[in-house]
């Protein structure tokens, strides 16, 4: 993409003075420790500003020129920066109704933020005790090593904990009639799994049992599962601490939040129109909703409405364009996210705080912003067409860059709380010991917590998903198949030491066209809008040459102090 154009992105997105508060200051007499570079129709960029402009670059975007070039080059940034806007106010952009109800928009989510911060996050103390409370309340920690019958009927599941119940092995049953992919395996389903691993069915239908008790037929979407604890364990509060300070206080804070919304609809005396909710439906199924239909209040309250056309607005944009499938869904989203937000704006806009120089000067930047990106798509929307073949074509000749994903690393491994240990565990192995037994009697892996992307077994078998970055995927790289069956030193692993071994070569995972083909022709498009958009600023350069005035010996003396 153009650098110009990224330069300008940075530019709108810095902290940095604007037009309008130049042309404001205008009228205040300039010192001389603040030398004007430029003057643009009345907008002068100083000094100070390049300084702040250039102290704010990063690295990417900075001029590759030396001395005062590179200032120049940086001061043409600023420069292209106010012809932008020069430009957009000449086309009317800035009084555009939808850029102000864009800018509304911002504005109304920025202060009920802050109202949020202040009124519930603030407030929020949550002690120890409170987390011990809840840890125990919510039975957080318990982790279930399962096994399970896969069955398709109720009475299938029924019948199998019949014969269970008459003494028949639970691997045995498995492996004789379980559906399920691992009924080779006594449906073992090889590790450990926490509350948020299981479907809400299968966690309440098994996390109360204990080791070695056996469910009652749970049903899923695959059939019926029946499920036997072959071991438990609990995660202790002192490791789970964070995640429950972070659940808890999200908990909190929505209690909170809550009675403030009922404290606010009281206040402003709520009365609701529910029978208009069917209007709604229409509207969002495009069934027809005529323009008086859309004005009528379905929520009224001290201050504002909700009408029916913004609740079709409302629930699509919250739905991505999943509509509620009954008129009680509708009501109970609306209740649940767009009436609270549309009372907190008010709460927010009584309380005057869209008029606070903060939020007042955070809307002129991004007003200023988005004028600039209204531009650029009118000068650039709909004038750049890339074809299928040149997408595929883009993809054929960087192929080494979408081709290949991290292979999927199997491996075997025994972790050891010393090296002392782990060098002795390696000299058993060479000695002919099966890592898998040394791993089951000698691995301290099973005693901690879980590290994403890896999938571990007590046998000592290790999967490593693709893309995961690992410091076994360090030893191995992204493809192997000469270290299969060969035993590893010891390496050190989250303050432990490991002895391992690759099971199996693996190879670099390929992407296909089909997966990479979206973001290829985004790439193309944005690449050519970008050099459409640099001949657009040639443009301006040329229809306003005669109102830039640069100072060529204020930019040399301000160079020569860098």
């Amino acid at each position: 993409m153009s650098c110009n154009f990224l330069l300008l992105a940075a530019l709108f997105a810095l902290a940095s003075c604007s037009s309008e508060e130049k042309k404001a200051n205008s009228g205040k007499k300039k010192t001389d420790s603040v030398p004007v570079l430029v003057t643009i129709d009345g907008t002068e960029i100083t000094a100070l500003d390049l300084n702040r402009y250039e102290k704010s670059l990063p690295d990417y975007l900075r001029s590759q020129n030396e001395g005062v070039d590179s200032h120049r080059a940086h001061l043409q940034s600023l420069i292209d920066k106010e012809l932008v806007l020069l430009e957009a106010h000449k086309r009317g952009i800035d009084r555009r109704p939808d850029l102000e109800q864009r800018l509304s928009i911002m504005v109304n989510r920025r202060i009920v933020d802050e109202l949020a911060r202040e009124f519930i996050g603030s407030r929020l103390v949550v002690t120890e005790e409170e987390m011990r409370n809840f840890y125990e309340e919510e039975s957080l920690g318990w982790e279930v090593w399962p096994a399970h019958i896969l069955s398709a009927s109720e009475e299938d599941a029924r019948e199998a904990i019949r014969l269970l119940e008459s003494g028949v092995g639970f691997s045995k049953l498995a492996s004789e009639r379980s559906l399920a992919d691992d009924a080779e395996q006594g449906g073992n389903l090889g590790a450990f799994f926490d509350g948020s691993g299981a479907v809400a069915a299968l966690r309440e239908g098994a996390f109360h049992l204990e080791e070695g008790q056996v469910s009652a037929p749970i049903r899923t979407i695959d059939g019926y599962e029946v499920i036997k604890i072959l071991k438990k364990r609990r995660v202790s509060f002192e490791q789970l601490s964070g995640l429950i300070a972070e659940r808890l206080g999200r908990h909190r804070a929505e209690e909170r939040r809550r009675a403030i919304i009922d404290s606010l609809g009281q206040a402003r005396d709520l009365r609701y129109y529910s029978d208009r909710i069917h209007a709604v439906l229409d509207g969002l199924n495009n069934r027809g909703l005529d323009s008086l239909q859309a004005e009528d209040p379905l929520v009224e309250f001290a201050g504002g409405a909700i009408t029916v056309g913004d609740a079709v607005v409302g629930l699509r944009d919250l739905e991505k364009g999943h509509v509620p499938p009954d008129s009680a869904t509708a009501l109970w989203v609306l209740e649940q996210r767009i009436l609270p937000d549309s009372l907190l704006v008010l709460e927010a806009r009584a309380q005057k705080r869209h008029l606070r120089d903060n939020v007042v000067a955070w809307r002129e930047k991004n007003r200023l912003g988005l004028m600039a990106a209204q531009l650029r798509i009118d000068e650039v929307a709909g004038r750049v067409e890339v074809t299928e073949d040149e997408v595929r074509s883009y993809y054929e000749k960087y192929l080494d860059t979408y081709k290949n994903l991290p292979g999927i690393i199997k491996m075997t491994e025994v972790l050891c709380d010393t090296r002392a240990e782990a060098e002795a565990i390696l000299a058993r192995a060479q000695a002919g010991e099966r890592l898998e037994e040394l791993a089951v009697r000698h691995s301290v892996r099973s005693s901690m917590k879980p590290v994403g992307g890896h999938a571990f077994a007590d046998s000592g078998r290790v999967t490593v998903a693709s893309l995961i970055q690992s410091p076994y995927r360090t030893v191995f790289g992204d493809s192997n198949s000469q270290d299969v069956g060969v035993l590893q030193d010891p390496l050190e692993i989250q303050d432990k030491f490991s002895v391992f071994r690759l099971n199996q070569p693996f190879e670099k995972e390929p992407i296909s066209f089909r997966q990479v083909r979206r973001p290829i022709r985004v790439d193309i498009t944005k690449s050519r809008e970008a050099v459409l958009f640099d001949a657009f600023l040639d443009s301006l350069h040329q229809a306003y040459a005669e109102q830039v005035e640069v100072d060529e010996v204020a930019l040399s003396r301000y160079a020569a102090t860098r």
